[in-house]
């Protein structure tokens, strides 16, 4: 069998035997009754989830969102989801569902279409009204409304394309350098490293991800 740089990203190439699921689910499971154990107690844990939801919600809010009811629980279940989904492909025999636009750009696009029809059922005029900018010679108005148009059909897809890219590009780098670590040790310690760092970019590209939707959210409405 051949394999490439791209190998990680794809389904059809991936370790998801049934015998590799159950030794992972072993391990976790026996590793975090450990942690419960001797280190923490479950109200630390639920602790560290609330403080993290939180922070979010205090780098999010807008006014204009709290108008649409329950929207910070499609904001922030998105947060969780992606951040969940980031870290988990990052394990040996776990495919990464965000490295698959099919994935991204899905729930993208549902997201997108949620928002147009709650703006429209708030108000359909001032949804419209919003694609031409006020103040502007009505002579560009067409032209404008068109620009506005399109920057907004175009967002599910930059959306899913941002997220997409910048997983799969950091599973190409640990592809790369896991190649590298049959030849030279010090590889193996930069990887480990790497892997920390893609860490916080799966917790970036998370926020990232909630924070537009919550911008696009504020806009529509």
């Amino acid at each position: 069998m051949i394999y490439d740089l791209f190998t990680s990203a794809d389904y059809c190439y991936s370790n998801v035997q049934i015998l590799n699921i159950v030794v992972w689910f072993l391990g976790f499971l026996w590793l975090f009754w450990n942690i419960n154990l001797f280190y923490f107690s479950l109200s630390r844990v639920s602790q560290f989830f609330s403080s993290l939801l939180s922070w979010h919600y205090e780098n999010i809010k807008a006014p204009s969102i709290n108008q649409v009811k329950g929207s910070y629980i499609i904001i922030g279940g998105s947060f969780f989801l992606i951040l969940g989904s980031n870290i988990w492909g990052l394990f040996p025999y776990v495919f990464g569902l965000t490295t698959q636009m099919v994935l991204t750009f899905t729930a993208s696009w549902v997201l997108w279409l949620s928002m147009l029809w709650s703006s429209t059922e708030y108000s359909f005029i001032k949804f419209f009204s919003n694609f031409t900018p006020s103040g502007s010679p009505g002579y560009l108005a067409p032209i404008l409304a068109i620009i506005e148009i399109v920057s907004n059909i175009i967002r599910p897809l930059t959306l899913s394309l941002r997220l997409s890219i910048n997983i799969t590009t950091g599973h190409v780098f640990i592809s790369l350098m896991g190649v590298s670590s049959n030849f030279l040790t010090v590889v193996v310690i930069l990887m480990w490293g790497y892997i920390l760092f893609e860490v916080g970019i799966s917790f970036i590209q998370g926020f990232v991800f909630s924070l537009l939707i919550g911008q696009y959210l504020g806009e529509h409405v």
